[in-house]
């Protein structure tokens, strides 16, 4: 009796352990193109280009339900970058069910946190609806294969028990449109020095574009504004130079080296998929010298264009030029000496070239500095009225009073005076040596020295 009492009760618990587990609310989720992925290319915005899912809720229950959707995971490329999950949009779409409330019927953004779609009627009848996706092209700013997964919820109101499933999620944004430009140093300024005569060490324009499609792509250098000082005194237009190269050099159109000027100047144009355009700034070390001192500032535009696009970039300009206030002497290979010099010997003659380089604009002097009378190499001295000299303008500006040969003097006085506003330039001092009866022939020399000096 004890035996079949036992029986009895297990077969009762076997009977009721099923009823308890079984699914009252199913859920299933298909791609309407009947695709198990939904997949977008987005070469134009939003909804134009949209795609829809059908979510079919079965319900034998009788109790109320939910349904719900988020993004899983980010949406990630091969590369490991990460799309911003506001590209993707998403609507239910209005009518598509039969009872029940519809929610989110505007278009809206994804988000990883739980979104409501929908709410069944009292009863919990089963229902279905349809969910639509897009991608919103604007807001893309990435390349690539970005894949993602969102997944959906139907939740009994009140209990615990869920049902999941997921769509997988693909967009590919290899074409998308991106141009940039910045300094090379310094993000919005490029810094030119007087010291920067050649691109090699220069700062640098950097002007990137990817997803061109193939289309041309036309990128154009312009000066806003030349570069001026605190005075707003322009810089000369021949000062600032440029060369232009590229990853991809065949689209490049300013070969070698180009003047800065107000024109615009085509500086590429290709069908490259992507390309670095490079635009480095330097000096023309001839110009610059003739610049006055200061800190420039100015501003570059950049403007890249396809047939359907067109942006615009500005760049700030700055150039530094240094003061400068140097004089340079060139001797002759011997010096200032003459050889084989005998009595009565025909006048012999030196010449010494002087070049001043200013670009303070306020007047100078150059003195010359006779140490000691020219003597052999004997020690004996020369007659000071045989060992003249005359200064050589030569067009510069400026005056001296040796216009004709004259006799040296020992000792440091002015040869040569500036105009006021201290123009740079070069000239010549010549001299001359003639032998006279009674003189020691001989190598005669003297020690002459140069020196530059500021009012």
């Amino acid at each position: 009796m004890t035996k079949k009492t036992q029986t009895f009760f297990l077969t009762i618990l076997l009977f009721f352990i099923p009823q308890a587990c079984f699914a009252a609310i199913s859920l299933s989720v298909n791609p309407v193109d009947g695709s198990n992925t939904l997949r977008f290319r987005p070469s134009v915005g939003g909804m134009e280009d949209r795609k829809e899912i059908r979510i079919r809720v079965n319900s034998t229950g009788g109790t109320r339900y939910q349904v719900f959707q988020r993004l899983m995971e980010p949406l990630v490329n091969e590369k490991g970058e990460t799309l911003d999950i506001q590209v993707l949009q998403t609507a239910t779409t209005g009518n598509s069910n039969a009872s029940g409330t519809l929610y989110m019927q505007n278009i809206d953004r994804m988000s990883m946190g739980e979104q409501l779609l929908y709410t069944s009627g009292q009863n919990g009848d089963s229902d279905s609806f349809t969910v639509a996706y897009a991608v919103d092209a604007g807001v893309v700013d990435r390349s690539g294969i970005f894949c993602g997964r969102v997944v959906f919820t139907v939740r009994a109101i009140g209990e615990a028990s869920q049902e999941q499933t997921s769509v997988n999620i693909m967009i590919e944004t290899l074409s998308v449109w991106k141009a940039e430009v910045a300094g090379g140093r310094n993000k919005g300024l490029v810094r030119v020095k007087d010291t920067d005569v050649t691109d090699q060490s220069a700062d640098f324009v950097k002007v990137s574009f990817a997803g061109s499609s193939h289309q041309e792509v036309r990128i154009y250098q312009e000066v806003f504004s030349l570069p001026e000082d605190a005075q707003a005194n322009e810089m000369k237009e021949d000062v600032l130079r440029f060369s232009v190269g590229a990853n991809d050099e065949k689209g490049v159109r300013a070969a070698g080296v180009s003047s800065l000027g107000r024109d615009s100047v085509l500086l590429y144009a290709g069908q490259a998929q992507e390309n670095d355009i490079i635009i480095r700034f330097f000096v023309d070390p001839k110009v610059i010298a003739l610049q006055d001192a200061g800190t420039y500032f100015g501003k570059v535009k950049y403007i890249v264009e396809t047939n359907d696009k067109r942006q615009e970039f500005q760049v700030d300009l700055e150039c530094e030029v240094q003061p400068v206030f140097t004089v340079d002497v060139i001797l002759p290979p011997e010096g200032v000496s003459f050889k084989n010099i005998l009595p009565n010997a025909p006048p012999s003659e030196h010449e010494v070239v002087v070049t001043v380089r200013s670009n303070l604009h306020r007047p100078y002097q150059i003195l010359q500095d006779m140490q000691a009378p020219m003597v052999n190499e004997k020690g004996e001295a020369l007659k000071k009225e045989y060992f003249s000299m005359k200064v050589d303008l030569s067009g510069m500006k400026g005056k001296t009073k040796f216009t004709d040969f004259t006799p040296m003097e020992t000792g440091e006085y002015t040869i040569f005076s500036s105009d006021n506003q201290g123009t740079a330039g070069t000239f010549r001092v010549i001299y001359q040596l003639q032998g006279y009866p009674q003189m020691s022939g001989g190598n005669y020399a003297a020690p002459i020295r140069f020196s530059l000096n500021q009012n």
